[in-house]
């Protein structure tokens, strides 16, 4: 273990030891605060490298409250030493893994944080340092800590670098690095690279598992100096191939076969042990990871968005915030946890639908309403007799209630089945239903209708 001068630092403890580093809990008398001090030997890293990393920590300043701090550096004769804040909570690696230890594929245990706020800090602590001209390169749960007030903080910047395009294709950590970075002709945009691996570490988050052991497209493309114990990975070839298909096989359908008592294997998924209180319908979680694959983890460079993934996820949250508020009206009730079912899910995250494809209009009106088949059998229009303003595309029917982010909006009163012969069928509730199919039955009769329909995922937002 290091010696530490007492005059300085006292009541030191060893937290982790990592392959060019070993950081220590301290309590730094000068400052009077536990500190955590960062020890990297002279023998294992250049002078080089460290200044880089003071620079950059000098350059992010101390003033983001998302970002670790640097609040001294020195150096003795064998190690230099960065002395940090320290973050009570550690990093959200091991914070999620003491989840998991708690939960079970069937009953996973409850995080009682806001996954919103958390990501929302993490956003700010990378638009932050890339306003700055830097680029972590090693974004990972392993590098976010969290305070005793969970927030969270982005730290180890020793991988970060000023530069905008880099030719190291050695840099970070495989599991989370962007194609380009195992290699790329002329060089790779390190802030896009962020992206990526902003993207890969979010879905760590949610569900605990890591999608990737690289993201190599083809080892033939990447010379040799670079591909040296560089394997292809299994996981990541299915995903060039459908992403949002890997995504529900990986990551959803393991939550739907646990839920339901079924065996599922695939790779090697496994079930979230763990949810965010405010994920805790599956619901959110499909719609999160869509705005996730489509703006971060996007193979193509030029279709990455950290701004458009701003967008969608702000008004995401937004609706959220107006369902979890108390509702105005007394028929807005929350539903049941798991509102859709495996095969929608998996649909919604395979093939979006074009927004013409709506199926749902409503008038204020609840008693104005009539369930229409169209002349196409996969389109049903409920429209109402006022033609007033439609409620959003992606809500859909159940039990009568018009569902809208997992909230009632309101209730069907009157139906109408056009049938190919034009006769009509009226009656005044619907008492099943299924969602690859409304199943309508009269209450004055023995009979029944079934209509298929277009399901509602379609337009994200």
């Amino acid at each position: 273990m290091t010696s530490f001068d007492k005059k300085y630092f006292t009541d030191v403890k060893p937290l982790q030891t990592g392959s060019f580093s070993t950081v220590y809990k301290a309590w730094s008398i000068k400052l009077n605060e536990y500190v955590a001090l960062k020890v990297i030997s002279k023998e294992k890293s250049s002078k080089d490298i460290i200044l880089n990393e003071v620079e950059v920590m000098k350059t992010l300043g101390d003033s983001h409250p998302n970002i670790c701090h640097m609040l001294d550096f020195y150096e003795d004769e064998f190690n230099y030493v960065l002395v940090l804040e320290y973050c009570e909570y550690g990093d959200l690696y091991d914070f999620l893994d003491i989840a998991k230890r708690q939960g079970e594929p069937t009953a996973p245990s409850l995080i009682q944080l806001d996954f919103q706020t958390m990501i929302k800090q993490l956003f700010s602590a990378l638009y932050y340092a890339h306003s700055l001209g830097i680029a972590h390169r090693d974004i990972k749960p392993e590098n976010i800590l969290m305070t005793k007030d969970g927030d969270i903080k982005l730290a180890d910047w020793g991988h970060a670098t000023f530069q905008k395009t880099s030719t190291e294709f050695h840099i970070g950590t495989d599991n989370y690095r962007a194609p380009e970075t195992f290699y790329h002709e002329g060089g790779y945009d390190t802030i896009n690279s962020d992206y990526w691996s902003l993207g890969v570490t979010i879905l760590f988050l949610i569900f605990g598992q890591c999608a990737f052991k690289s993201a190599a497209i083809d080892l033939n493309t990447i010379p040799q100096k670079y591909n040296k114990n560089i394997k292809l990975c299994p996981n990541f070839q299915d995903y060039l191939k459908d992403s949002h298909q890997f995504i529900y096989e990986f990551f959803l359908a393991p939550i739907f076969a646990a839920n339901n008592q079924q065996s599922y294997s695939y790779h090697n998924s496994k079930p979230a042990l763990y949810v965010w209180q405010d994920l805790v319908n599956i619901y959110y979680v499909i719609f999160f990871c869509r705005i996730i694959v489509d703006t971060l983890i996007n193979v193509d460079v030029n279709s990455r968005s950290f701004f458009k993934c701003l967008e969608l996820c702000d008004e995401f949250w937004s609706i959220y915030q107006q369902q979890a508020s108390p509702a105005s009206n007394d028929s807005i009730q929350p539903q049941s946890q798991q509102p859709i079912t495996q095969s929608d899910a998996q649909e919604y995250m395979e093939t979006p639908q074009s927004p013409s494809q709506s199926i749902i209009s409503m008038d204020n009106d609840e008693s104005a309403c009539s369930l229409t088949m169209a002349s196409s059998p996969n389109s049903i229009t409920m429209n109402n007799n006022n033609n007033s303003t439609p409620v959003p595309s992606d809500s859909f029917l159940d039990e009568g209630k018009v569902i809208y982010n997992n909230y009632s909006i309101g209730s069907l009163i009157n139906f109408n089945y056009n049938a190919n012969n034009n006769s009509n069928i009226s009656f005044d509730d619907m008492n099943s239903f299924s969602y690859s199919n409304i199943t309508l039955t009269p209450p004055s009769t023995n009979t029944s209708s079934t209509i298929q329909y277009a399901p509602f995922y379609g337009k994200l937002i």
